[in-house]
């Protein structure tokens, strides 16, 4: 299984994931054990012409990146609904209110999150 988590750094999580400049992306086995981990671009989307749907990227490339990787699930802070509504039907979803990604990943393992789809 991979799991993305949207963040500003190795260790602090982006409170937005259209914005966010990269993902961590972690595999993780059978056992719940992190076999591998590497960072991943994204091209975020800026301001009102992402949310107006005129000019901006919209969520296609961001979405398009993480299922290129092969993403099973995103674990967020916040999320725009048309991101939701491309990603709900074909990764796992889970909200999150922690900062830290080693928390977050942490919360994810132990199976504390909740699912959203």
């Amino acid at each position: 299984m991979k799991i993305a988590i949207p963040a500003l750094d190795e260790k602090t999580v982006s409170s937005h994931f259209g914005k966010t400049p990269f993902f961590m992306i972690f595999e993780i086995n059978e056992n719940k054990e992190i076999i591998g981990s590497k960072k991943v671009g994204n091209s975020p989307c800026h301001g009102a012409a992402h949310e107006e749907g005129h000019g901006g990227q919209g969520p296609g490339t961001t979405v398009q990146t993480l299922l290129s990787e092969g993403v099973n699930a995103v674990v967020f802070v916040n999320m725009g609904q048309r991101s939701v509504n491309a990603l709900a039907s074909v990764v796992e979803l889970y909200q999150t209110s922690l900062e830290d990604v080693e928390a977050v990943l942490k919360e994810f393992l132990n199976g504390n999150l909740a699912k959203l789809n």
